[in-house]
């Protein structure tokens, strides 16, 4: 039980696996996803977290003017989608994201990879992440943290790693992703 809910009661909702995927290339790029990573970890809601090592990736798009830092967390939270994405906006906000054209520098990005069998298709939150499949920064931490990992559709995180579909460069930089509290 949690006191995710905005009224201050108890959320009885169960606790759901969600994917996280971080990542900054701007500033202090490491200390921005560890110190998310963190801020993530204690939040109300959350039951568990482990966090991957921390990856060094091209940026995939137009507009990046340096590599980015890149990491996955995989949570036990009972906060729907809704109220995840809210939490991850404002530590968004704190690092001094400013959201544009969507391929701009960043000073933090999380993004909502995948909640538990939840599935939505809004304007501002689609999950399953509609790239996810295609981009190597996601599929090699997730591999990392569980290689079998089932993804939806069939098919391990480990055995996606190594599909022709998935591209970019990715390189681990640090093993440094310990976070202090819980772990799955």
């Amino acid at each position: 039980m949690s006191l995710s809910s905005s009224n201050g009661k108890p959320d009885m909702r169960p606790a759901v696996k969600v994917v996280l995927s971080l990542g900054s290339n701007m500033g202090e790029r490491e200390r921005n996803v560890l110190s998310a990573a963190e801020r993530i970890a204690s939040s109300p809601g959350i039951i568990s977290a482990r966090l991957s090592s921390l990856y060094e990736t091209a940026p995939h798009g137009e507009g990046y003017s340096s590599p980015f830092v890149n990491a996955v967390m995989i949570i036990s939270t009972t906060l729907g989608p809704r109220p995840l994405l809210a939490l991850i906006q404002g530590l968004e906000r704190e690092a001094g994201r400013l959201r544009g054209s969507g391929s701009d520098d960043r000073t933090l990005d999380v993004d909502i990879i995948l909640h538990g069998d939840n599935a939505a298709d809004e304007i501002d939150l689609r999950i399953p992440h509609p790239r996810f499949m295609k981009r190597l920064f996601v599929l090699v931490p997730l591999a990392e943290l569980e290689p079998g990992f089932q993804l939806p559709g069939g098919g391990t995180a480990a055995e996606a790693v190594e599909s022709e579909e998935a591209e970019g460069r990715i390189e681990r930089i640090s093993s440094r992703s310990r976070i202090s509290r819980k772990s799955l």
